[in-house]
């Protein structure tokens, strides 16, 4: 149990919790490193719209004013945002702050790195040995699932009409009970070798998961891109490599998975030289995916945030037709759900994975989010289903009372 450095972050970050003031944080790493941002000595941080070109000129600015600070935060995901829409909304869109304190955990404890050593960091490891597990099933109501499962007919129709090419369109599931965030960000739902945990939180938005779909990880000299596109369960008493071979011969998939490649091919292209590994199959404990990996060495004169611009997940092709449904069939916000979170260490390492597989939290309540690829070979029962799996996907808690 001791073994996961993951431990020792939520050891911490329920040490602060309890403190006066809460502080904000985000965590991020595996079982191996965890690196905490606490508090905020500089921040970019939006709600109001903003074009999509000045949004990325302004986290460019941050990025490079700040290359020799660790930055943390995310930059969440808004059809309006990306239509220059003048929609306002209590959530911010981007949150990427430079921390007062920087922790590092490992698999034996955490050490500060920079700000306030004061801070308690020599914590017990905690576990989720106590954690009640909630009942996603119990969450997910008939009625959620027919209502998503009409407005995938809808997007179907328009593939069909040559309106779109295919879009990925999300679903909310709201939750009565209080989620433990921290147990979630200790659990090894999407455990993989790529995997990334994280946990933040703000003043207005707390979430934490563990996504496999790691999007940029190292440096303007050369990163790597993890793009997932595909989804199959897998099913009690069918044997894994059956399953695999099944899904490696779906037509379905293989499509899916190669129109959803060759818009971030395209996009990484223009960042630099692409070389890529295409359709393999990554094995998670309950799903499977398909999985093309790409290695970017960029032009001498990108940035970081040209870097992440790159493989920012846009989900819909082409775009603003595709974000326009979206706007008319997802009547909530996803803020940083389908973004990307993470952090960069000073002299420009970084490493952002897509928010997926996450619980999340505002002054609403709890609550979890997934999504389906519509593509020309969908129907509503094989999304809804995909939608239902990727839930289950996600190791959610319930607070307790103290």
């Amino acid at each position: 149990m001791h073994g996961d450095a993951r431990r020792h972050a939520a050891s911490i970050i329920q040490h602060l919790k309890r403190a006066p003031l809460t502080a904000e944080f985000c965590c991020y790493g595996t079982q191996h490193s965890v690196h905490i941002g606490i508090g905020r000595q500089s921040s970019l941080a939006l709600s109001d719209n903003t074009s999509f070109d000045a949004l990325w000129a302004d986290i460019n600015q941050f990025i490079e004013s700040h290359k020799h600070d660790y930055i943390f935060g995310f930059i969440g995901f808004d059809p309006s945002n990306m239509l220059d829409k003048n929609v306002h909304n209590y959530q911010r869109k981007i949150d990427l702050f430079v921390p007062d304190t920087v922790i590092e955990c490992d698999m034996t404890g955490c050490t500060v790195v920079r700000g306030n050593a004061d801070i308690e960091h020599d914590c017990p490891p905690t576990d989720n040995a106590d954690a009640q597990a909630v009942d996603i099933t119990a969450l997910d109501h008939t009625d959620m699932r027919e209502r998503y499962a009409g407005s995938v007919a809808t997007f179907i129709q328009a593939i069909n009409n040559g309106v779109i090419e295919r879009a990925t369109l999300a679903r909310k599931i709201d939750s009565p009970i209080a989620f433990d965030l921290a147990a979630t960000f200790i659990s090894d739902s999407s455990r993989h070798a790529l995997s990334r945990s994280f946990y933040f939180s703000n003043q207005q938005i707390s979430f934490a998961g563990q996504s496999p779909e790691l999007l940029a990880e190292g440096n303007t000299a050369s990163f790597a891109t993890h793009k997932l596109s595909g989804t199959y369960a897998l099913v009690d008493g069918v044997d894994v490599a059956e399953r695999v071979a099944r899904f490696r011969a779906d037509h379905r998939i293989v499509s899916e998975h190669h129109s959803s490649i060759q818009t971030i091919r395209d996009s990484l292209a223009a960042v630099g030289s692409v070389r890529s590994r295409e359709f393999d199959v990554m094995e998670l404990p309950t799903l499977i995916h398909g999985w093309s990996e790409f290695i970017t060495r960029p032009t001498s004169n990108k940035t970081v945030a040209d870097c992440l611009r790159s493989i920012f997940p846009f989900g819909v092709n082409p775009v603003k037709p595709g974000f326009k449904l979206l706007e008319q069939h997802e009547d909530f916000c996803r803020g940083p759900y389908y973004g990307l979170t993470g952090c960069i260490r000073p002299g420009g390492e970084f490493s952002f994975t897509q928010v997926l597989r996450s619980a999340f939290a505002d002054k609403h309540g709890s609550y979890l989010m997934a999504g389906a690829a519509i593509t020309q070979h969908s129907t509503p029962e094989l999304e809804v289903a995909e939608t239902c799996s990727k839930l289950l996907g996600v190791e959610v808690f319930a607070r307790s009372a103290d």
